[in-house]
């Protein structure tokens, strides 16, 4: 009875909020809408239906949070793969960070590189990957990444990202930094006049004049037989999302996050997978520690957020779709598809991850401020206290 009830007061809640803000206001070849709605595109069910259209002229609204990184990203692309990146200031209020997609043909890599002021923390999607990185002592460290793996880069250390499978490779990179530029051989060799390189690397003049007349690829190609080398399977660099314990799982979907509690060695970022089945709504929160990215893998949702002026934003949200979401921001969605949603949420923080709700926040104050506060009766309070914390998701 009082899971009934709990369901009904957030479906309340997060309808209320809708009405008053309307008083208020891939592929990378893929394509996908940024505004819309064709609702007959998203999931039948009624309730669904009447909210993309009573929505409607709000989800027409510019949204100056979200970028689709396959249409918007900045591409650099040649045989050996694609580099989708974006830039800080393409994205209202992202000024802590950075997210890149790639795909990489089969005996290919992102060629050796560091990045002198940000920390790299990526994910496997497709295929399998060997991690290569040394940090300027003791010997090289290699080790795989599987699919659903991940991976950390400390900052300013030299590593390249090899594709080691069959099959063409796909991954997501999240920096900490607004200002992710990386370094590589060929540019740092190219800096220098011609004397300094050569003394500094023995090469002949016809070298360097060749070395600074090539084009610079962060993508390139790699011989698997030149000098084979077997990588460790584990590192204390690497997890997976497959293996760790989620911070919420049900019938309706999963949280997994790999932050310090996973890995000690996670001590500046984080990063969280959330998969969410049809007609299921991720809780209205904020979090209490860094900034986010959030990117969609797959699916289409409807996707709201109040900023720290107050103002609302209502939108729809698909496959490429990032979004920056300041420290403190309130916001949710819900899955409108027909298939799974699948976002990658990256953190620029991690000291004591939390998020508060609209519910968990009215159990943690006294009735009578919550009854001052809200308006709503004793019993309505007190009926809420009851309750355990609501879930991370319900079914709307």
């Amino acid at each position: 009875m009082i899971r009934k009830y709990r369901s009904a007061v957030i479906r309340v809640i997060f309808l209320s909020g809708l009405l008053m803000s309307q008083a208020q206001a891939a592929e990378p070849s893929e394509t996908p809408p940024t505004s819309g709605p064709d609702s007959s595109a998203y999931s039948p069910e009624p309730n669904i239906q009447k909210l993309l259209q009573d929505e409607s002229t709000n989800l027409k609204a510019d949204f100056p949070y979200r970028i689709n990184l396959f249409k918007q990203g900045q591409i650099d692309k040649n045989s050996a793969g694609i580099r989708i990146a974006e830039t800080a200031k393409q994205l209202l209020s992202n000024k802590t960070g950075l997210l890149f997609y790639y795909e990489v043909v089969t005996d290919a890599m992102r060629v050796p590189h560091w990045h002198a002021n940000a920390t790299e923390i990526g994910t496997v999607l497709e295929g399998k990957m060997r991690v290569t990185i040394w940090e300027g002592s003791g010997t090289t460290k290699m080790y795989t990444v599987e699919k659903n793996g991940t991976w950390i880069i400390p900052k300013a250390k030299l590593h390249s990202l090899e594709n080691v499978g069959q099959d063409k490779m796909k991954f997501l990179v999240v920096y900490d930094s607004p200002i992710a530029a990386d370094r590589d051989f060929l540019t740092a060799w190219a800096s220098l006049p011609d004397t300094i390189l050569a003394r500094a690397v023995g090469l002949s003049e016809s070298d360097i004049a060749s070395i600074k007349k090539t084009t610079v690829n962060k993508l390139s190609a790699f011989d698997p037989a030149a000098a084979p080398v077997k990588a460790e399977a584990y590192s204390l660099l690497s997890n997976n999302f497959k293996t760790t314990k989620p911070i919420y799982q049900s019938e309706l979907g999963s949280i997994t996050r790999i932050d310090p509690k996973i890995n000690a060695n996670m001590k500046a970022m984080a990063l969280q997978r959330t998969i969410m089945k049809p007609k299921v709504l991720r809780i209205p929160h904020w979090y209490t520690s860094g900034d986010v990215l959030l990117f969609v893998l797959r699916g289409d949702a409807f996707f709201t957020l109040m900023n720290d002026d107050g103002k609302v934003f209502h939108t729809l949200i698909h496959r490429g779709d990032l979004i920056s979401i300041p420290i403190g921001n309130f916001h949710s969605f819900l899955n409108i598809g027909n298939d799974d949603l699948e976002v990658y949420e990256g953190f620029n923080r991690v000291d004591d991850i939390n998020e508060i709700t609209l519910m968990n926040g009215v159990q943690h104050f006294n009735i009578g401020t919550i009854v001052g506060a809200t308006g709503l009766s004793k019993d309505v309070i007190q009926k809420i206290n009851q309750d355990k914390p609501e879930s991370y998701m319900v079914k709307f």
